[in-house]
């Protein structure tokens, strides 16, 4: 495989001097025939990485790949055109293609035929060079190491031990063996105590733990039970027609028209970056449209698309193998059921298998969605966030002071239905390319409300920095102290709470200290409890 990759061709779009930048990239595909050996697949990635000098994370799996890249742009080009090669390869004879790169005799080479590998994969391939934030220093910006692992799904939606319908639990046989091993350790502690001279109170301690183990493994959820608010495993999901892609325009006119079509109602029209009258039943149902953001809490509490006139429902989970639970919950069933349903996470790759679950799931007539209507249609934003703030964003102003420059250098940003930051799962934590919000349709185009989303969760003042002026690197970022999500803090109030990892904060002096958490005004944990308690659906 070296010597193949070490015959390959420089791209001539490396050489280049503008090239020299350094970025990121972020991408992912699912080729059709899929990647045959992924443990092979994967030093095709090392090798390739190391020869220039990219840092990241990768993920590959049987279905597809994804990963995150940073290095120099040339590189990173040269990158994407070496694996789009690779992927055309792979698909041409997946079967016949041997470890060794021949076939029969005949070199891989000679087996791709097509000049223009990006034509070729343009369907399977979606990756996208995002740039650098400008207040942080560029070598804290950059990967500093590199991670190529063979995973069981390109995206995690499910933890596999979630019962399932219609078909076997998965892993579930693995999951019981080691609760049954816990409980026999926990017995044997709790007797050798007991023998120690604990009494006939202990005895009973050990038979009360015993007990309520093997009461715990009798409440598996089945498609017979009630379910709501479970994650269900639905026997091949996966093979659901996934979410029809809609490209940023598309997805911009689409809803822009949808937004506008509400200034011709009577009264009770939802005026923009307005709460609904309450209660909004006649609107509710007026409303056959609704946007899902498929993203956890601590992304979209610093930014997320806010189209006048219609409604967002928000699942705030902790991390993205949640959402199966949040959507068999009553709100999400009666919020999505018989709606047009708008999906977007950060690079379309969750709402791949996000748009195939919901589909499965509102089919299954189980848990909360039994006897629901399903969705009429279900769409994501192709390329996702980021792909579309590159068309309609703008880049930060001021990034210390959360300001950003309002509709001066994208002819589109007047009609951008984003407002506030991007997360990314890179070392810039936010990417620097934000919208504004829909600037024409609100009373005052300078509101902060347009501009910045994020709020300090114990005050509720305008913030929207979870490292608060600090690189993302420094690990100065404030955490819940329960399930370690990022929380968002202001200066002011930063050294009134204890972060997970903490002691006290440094800068605490006469004050009290309080233990910070990532829900309700930083008094408890949204991980804990029913998934119902947190999923919203907002309108703006």
């Amino acid at each position: 495989m070296s010597e193949i990759l070490s015959a390959m061709p420089i791209n001539s779009s490396t050489n280049d001097d503008n090239t020299q930048q350094p970025m990121i990239a972020l991408y992912y595909c699912y080729p059709p025939l899929g990647i045959p050996s992924p443990q092979l697949h994967t030093e095709f990635h090392t090798v390739t990485c190391t020869e220039l000098k990219l840092g990241g994370r990768i993920r590959v799996s049987v279905e597809g790949i994804n990963g995150v890249l940073s290095g120099r742009e040339g590189d990173l080009r040269e990158y994407e055109f070496r694996l789009r090669r690779e992927l055309l390869l792979l698909s041409r004879d997946s079967n016949s293609i041997s470890g060794d790169g021949a076939q029969d005799g005949v070199s891989r080479d000679a087996l791709c035929t097509d000049d223009n590998y990006e034509e070729a994969t343009s369907k399977w391939l979606d990756i996208k060079y995002c740039h650098l934030r400008t207040d942080v220093p560029v070598e804290k910006q950059l990967f500093d190491s590199l991670s190529v692992k063979v995973t069981r799904e390109v995206v995690s939606l499910f933890d596999f031990s979630a019962p399932s319908i219609g078909g076997k639990q998965k892993n579930g046989r693995r999951c019981r063996q080691r609760r049954k091993q816990k409980r026999k350790h926990k017995k044997q502690e709790l007797s050798d105590a007991a023998t120690a001279g604990q009494g006939e109170d202990q005895n009973q301690a050990v038979n009360d733990v015993t007990n309520a183990s093997e009461n715990n493994d009798n409440n598996t959820t089945t498609a017979e039970d009630d379910g709501v608010g479970s994650a269900f495993t639905i026997q091949d999901w996966e093979k659901y027609t996934p979410a029809q892609h809609l490209s940023p325009k598309d997805w911009n006119d689409r809803l822009m028209e949808l937004s506008l079509s509400y200034d011709d109602k009577d009264d009770t029209t939802i005026q923009p970056f307005q709460q609904p009258p309450s209660p909004s039943i006649s609107i509710a149902k007026e409303s056959d449209v609704i946007l899902l953001d498929a993203r956890n809490i601590y992304e979209t509490r610093v930014g997320h698309f806010a189209v006048p006139n219609l409604p967002t429902f928000f699942p705030n989970t902790r991390k993205f193998s949640s959402l199966p639970m949040a959507l068999n919950t009553k709100e999400a069933a009666e919020a999505l059921a018989g709606k047009k349903v708008f999906m977007y996470c950060t690079g379309g790759v969750r709402c791949e298998r996000a748009g195939s679950y919901l589909r499965a799931l509102s089919e299954s007539n189980a848990g909360a969605w039994k006897d629901k209507q399903q969705p009429k249609g279900i769409y994501q934003l192709h390329g996702g966030i980021q792909k579309y703030l590159e068309a309609y964003g703008e880049p930060l102003r001021d990034a210390s002071k959360s300001e950003y420059d309002v509709a001066t250098q994208n002819a589109n940003s007047s009609t951008c239905l984003y407002r506030g930051r991007n997360f990314v799962f890179d070392p810039r934590r936010t990417d620097p390319i934000v919208g504004n919000g829909i600037t024409k349709l609100c009373d005052d185009a300078n509101d902060d409300r347009v501009s910045l989303v994020g709020q300090c969760i114990k005050c509720s003042c305008p913030h929207d920095d979870y490292d608060n002026g600090h690189a993302p690197s420094e690990g100065k970022e404030a955490r819940c102290c329960r399930c370690r999500v990022l929380v968002l803090v202001c200066n002011g109030c930063r050294r009134k709470v204890r972060s997970w990892g903490e002691e006290t904060h440094p800068d605490a002096v006469d004050c009290e200290v309080t233990d910070l958490f990532c829900g309700q005004e930083g008094t408890k944990c949204i991980d804990e409890g029913n998934a119902a308690d947190n999923v919203e659906t907002t309108w703006f």
